[in-house]
């Protein structure tokens, strides 16, 4: 069991799903939430309701019509509130059919959050779905880089294209060059991110492609975050951006373009935004 972390809880019910190319994800909830407390008021931003339905079972939801029937959900200290929502939803309809849960003792990053489900995963392909990020569209986001992953054998990040009149609406993720086949796009560079405070920026361009929460990694992974967080300055954070780098450079990710509307939960506009939207045509996964 990894140093700063231990084992909270097991759910389980053991009807496997067979001929899947992907089963398993891990769902990070490690962060504080501190753009959202006006919304949250200290209380886990995974559970803010969307629509009459907390964030979180819309991403449980969104797995398991992908495939998934076994996750794990990475939660900070004195978020208790995750598991005991999840423990009734276990194996029920539309729900995944395992849930376990593992705490981080400290926030250090996403790429940190991801390491915690190095035993979970094994030798198996692992999803990672961020929970503040959901997709409308003719199939779940998961199910889309599932895709791509099944036809090219490889590490996948999601994409979506953001239009410049959007982007003051987005976060500080980079600007990725490449080209499309298909839904494939073929990145050909990742730079680093921005600033927390940062908004997505298509530099003069009427729109850009970016990275957004949802991947399928290889076991390549665990290497790649290793040699990240050997090399990672002292304090620094272990974050997802310089492992997809390295992969990126070994020849082992390419993206994959999200069909249909993104919505950013992890900012007050777009919090706004999907209610609005969601209000009006419902995705309930009850």
């Amino acid at each position: 069991m990894r140093k700063g972390c231990f084992l909270l809880a097991v759910l389980a019910v053991t009807t496997p799903i067979v001929n899947q190319p992907v089963r398993k994800a891990l769902i990070p909830c490690g962060g504080k939430g501190t753009r959202m407390l006006a919304l949250t008021r200290g209380a886990p931003k995974e559970m803010i309701p969307v629509a009459g339905v907390p964030l979180l079972h819309r991403v449980l939801w969104e797995c398991t019509e992908s495939g998934i029937s076994d996750v794990l959900v990475v939660i900070a200290p004195g978020k208790e509130a995750i598991p005991e929502s999840l423990r009734p939803l276990v194996g029920t309809p539309g729900m995944p059919e395992r849930i376990e849960f593992v705490v981080q003792g400290e926030a250090r990053g996403l790429a940190a959050a991801i390491l915690l489900g190095r035993d979970f995963a094994g030798d198996d392909p692992l999803v990672v779905a961020l929970p503040d990020n959901v997709f409308l569209g003719d199939a779940p986001g998961v199910a889309q880089v599932v895709e791509s992953y099944a036809r090219h054998r490889t590490n996948v990040v999601s994409v979506v294209e953001i239009q410049a009149i959007e982007a003051e609406r987005r976060g500080p993720t980079p600007v990725l060059p490449g080209r499309l086949e298909g839904d494939d796009f073929f990145i050909e560079k990742i730079p680093d991110k921005g600033s927390k405070d940062a908004r997505f920026d298509t530099q003069g361009a009427p729109s850009a492609f970016t990275n957004v929460g949802r991947y399928v990694f290889t076991p390549d992974v665990w290497e790649a975050i290793t040699r990240v967080e050997r090399n990672l300055p002292a304090g620094a954070e272990l974050d997802d951006v310089p492992v997809m780098q390295h992969l990126l450079v070994q020849g082992n990710l390419i993206g994959r373009r999200i069909r249909g509307r993104f919505l950013d939960i992890g900012l007050p506009q777009g919090y706004a935004e999907a209610n609005a939207i969601l209000s009006v045509s419902p995705r309930d996964p009850s």
